[in-house]
């Protein structure tokens, strides 16, 4: 699923595959099947962003869920964005942190949540528009709070799974991997919706992986959603028919849509994204595809259509 490319140094290409010199596992997808529960909130006006999606995912006995964030606002919004790294070692970095000037009016966003050194844990990228008009987007940190408006969230609790997020040898940052559910047994309605939750690791091409994940899982037909992450840089479709570069060495995804059909004789996967580049710009637009390999990491959710 990787194809092959000469190491990056100091600059490359969007599209072209990044080398790192950790340690490369073999096995670029990590993936796990859950049922899903789904849970439509709000999160409360005022609180840490980590401690109000828990507060959702926990009457469901889940340890791990995909979300997808709707209109609201923060009221305290650090955040930051990709980055040249100056270790060749390591060609993507973050920006220093920022804040944006609040209340930032939500406009799309996604995350992860499960655990990190044992502790409650999220990923969470958004694109907003600031209190001066600004349309920007990031990565948010720790301690983001939600404004006086709540968020309106829809949580996709994983009661198969947990996510546990760890340093990766390989790019030297921190990354989600999802692993089987192993406590006691929860309470999922038998007509729950089937999912896989995958880690894409370096190199991987986003469409790829999404039909890799549907070939194992049996899915003939599926959705993409809930989904976060980087590529290098980015190549979207433009409107003449062009590919649109947006600059290396790599972008945040805020938001990734999309399906696949593998009921035909051809497999068909078609993607759009909203993504953050290294000016922490937003850029919206349908995924090239064979031209998008993952930059650090991809949590990508993939669910069944029957």
């Amino acid at each position: 699923m990787t194809r092959a490319t000469s190491a990056t140094t100091v600059t490359g290409r969007a599209g072209e595959p990044l080398v790192y010199t950790g340690p490369a596992p073999a096995q670029r997808l990590a993936s796990v099947p859950s049922p899903v529960v789904v849970v439509r909130g709000e999160l409360a006006a005022g609180e840490l962003l980590t401690d109000a999606l828990w507060a959702l995912l926990e009457p469901t006995g889940a340890q791990a869920a995909s979300v997808e964030l709707g209109t609201g606002t923060f009221g305290h919004l650090p955040f930051v964005y990709p980055a040249i790294s100056e270790d060749p070692a390591q060609p993507v970095s973050f920006s220093e942190p920022h804040v944006a000037p609040g209340p930032a009016m939500v406009l799309s966003g996604s995350g992860t949540v499960g655990h990190r050194f044992g502790e409650r844990f999220t990923h969470t990228h958004a694109a907003w528009l600031d209190a001066r008009g600004r349309l920007r987007g990031g990565h948010l940190l720790p301690d983001a709070r939600v404004g006086d408006v709540p968020i309106e969230v829809v949580l996709r609790a994983l009661p198969g799974a947990e996510q546990v997020s760890a340093d990766d040898p390989e790019t030297g940052m921190p990354a989600f991997t999802p692993r089987p559910y192993t406590g006691p047994a929860l309470d999922v309605p038998a007509d729950a919706p089937r999912a896989v939750i995958s880690r894409v690791l370096p190199g991987v091409y986003l469409d790829e992986a999404v039909l890799r994940v549907c070939r194992e899982a049996g899915f003939g037909r599926a959705r993409v959603r809930a989904s976060l992450g980087s590529t290098v840089g980015a190549r979207l479709l433009a409107e003449d028919g062009e590919v649109h570069e947006v600059a290396w060495p790599a972008v945040e995804y805020t938001q990734l849509l999309g399906g696949a059909d593998l009921s035909g004789p051809e497999p068909v996967v078609e993607l759009q994204g909203t993504l953050v580049d290294i000016y922490s710009e937003v850029h919206n637009g349908v995924i090239a595809l064979g031209e998008n390999p993952v930059a650090v990491t991809f949590e990508l959710y993939v669910e069944e259509v029957l």
